[in-house]
Formats: C-alpha cells, structure tokens, sequence
C-alpha cells in the first residue's frame, strides 16, 4: 500500500511540475532606442567609439547593444542606438556607473556627439512577430513608425495577424511588431519592421500581396490597404543599416 501511495505522490508531483513549466510566463522582450547625432565629420570615429564601447560593456547577451544608421527618412544623418531585444529585469541591471561604463560613454562617446534625440521604449509582441533570425542577419531594415486611431488597436492586430501569415509562407523578410509602451502626445503606437539585404531587393516587388491572396483570396490585398488606411492617422518610415 505504501508503495501504490508513492508512486501516485510522484506522479502527482511530476504533473504539478510540468503544469508550473508550461503556465510559468515568459518575460516580455523589449527594446530601447536613442537617437543620436554626431558631430559633423565625425561620425567614423563616432562610429568606432561606440562599437568599441558596445564590445566592452554589451556584448551578446542580455546587455546586448548595437548602432544603427538612419540612411532615408525624416531623420537621415541621425544614428539608433539600440539597447535588446532585452526583459525589464535587465534595464533594471544593466550597467550605469559601475566598471566604469558611464565614464567610458563619457569619455570616448560623448565628445563625439552633436545631439541626442528622443529615447523610446519598445515591447516586442512575438504574436504578431515572424522573422527575428533574419532580421539579425540582415543588412538593412525598414522602420514604419505608426500613428493608430485611438481604439483601433484591436482592427490593427487583426491586419498584423494575417500580414504575419503571408511573410512567413514567403520566409524572406522579417515582420517585426513593437509596441510603443510610453505614451505621448502625437507619438507612435506601434513599430513595423521589415529587412533586406540591398536596395535592389527592396525596390521589387516582394510577393506578399501574391502571397496574402493566396491565403485570403482574391481582393483580399485591396480589402487590407482599405483597413490600414481607415485605422491609421500616419506613419513616419525609415531605413536603417546595421553597424556590426
């Protein structure tokens, strides 16, 4: 009898064990992102100090940082810098004064820089998201910042939905959706982010709109631009390069 009633205790156990495994959250991945501008005729060396600082103080992991360069855009000359994808735990963390890490940015960063823009904060909604490998392999990616129509979120995450859908039967580009988590006045909602790897492949015609009406049928393409145009006030676009 004792041996009947330990056996059961382990069974029990073990699928309370697998039950706190698979109910146990995940953290939210998140991303913060500061503009920059360096000093005219600067920004090799601009470029350089902050590689060399990234290398000594985020490398991979979860301090992980990178530059980011805005080729076109309303901001075209101003550089990103990108903190993550990373957790909240890890902005709680991450290094300030110790080991030196501010008077490093101080000294080689700070003397080389113009300005700094606005910083933001970015959750990464891995639903809506397909592609992270190939956007960290790639040489390029465009940056929709978007204004949505307050209450419209909902509409917003239906379209995300079956756009995912297309980019990933088509498996070339990324299809990345951030969250703007600090509101303010006249600010983005929310990021899409797609990469590329030249302007040639980004001038063609990608497929997705084939790819969509495979899936959705035929006009289903018109029927999704007729949506974004009435759940969206605008939205700023911007391609940037990768700095690795």
């Amino acid at each position: 009898m004792r041996k009947i009633f330990t056996l059961t205790s382990i069974a029990l156990l073990s699928v309370c064990s697998a039950f706190a495994q698979t109910t146990e959250e995940k953290p939210t991945m998140v991303v913060e992102t500061m503009y920059i501008m360096p000093k005219r005729g600067m920004e090799d060396k601009f470029e350089a100090a902050v590689k060399a600082h990234d290398t000594k103080f985020h490398p991979d992991g979860q301090y992980k940082a990178g530059l980011r360069k805005v080729e076109y855009g309303e901001k075209a000359g101003w550089y990103v810098w990108v903190f993550g994808p990373t957790t909240y735990s890890a902005i709680d963390s991450r290094p300030a004064k110790e080991g030196g890490h501010a008077a490093d940015w101080s000294a080689t960063v700070d003397p080389l820089v113009e300005s700094y823009g606005e910083t933001r904060l970015w959750e990464l909604d891995e639903n809506l998201s397909y592609g992270m490998d190939l956007l960290k392999k790639a040489k390029y990616y465009e940056a929709w910042s978007v204004d949505l129509k307050r209450g419209d979120y909902y509409r917003f995450k239906a379209l995300a939905e079956k756009l995912k859908k297309a980019y990933e039967s088509q498996g070339t580009s990324s299809f990345i959706i951030y969250n703007n988590v600090v509101h303010t006045a006249n600010g983005p909602d929310v990021s899409i982010i797609w990469s590329f790897n030249s302007f040639a492949e980004w001038s063609k015609d990608s497929g997705t709109k084939a790819a969509y009406e495979k899936i959705y049928g035929a006009n289903s393409w018109q029927n999704m631009l007729d949506e974004w145009r009435d759940i969206t006030v605008d939205y700023n676009s911007e391609i940037r390069s990768f700095l690795r």
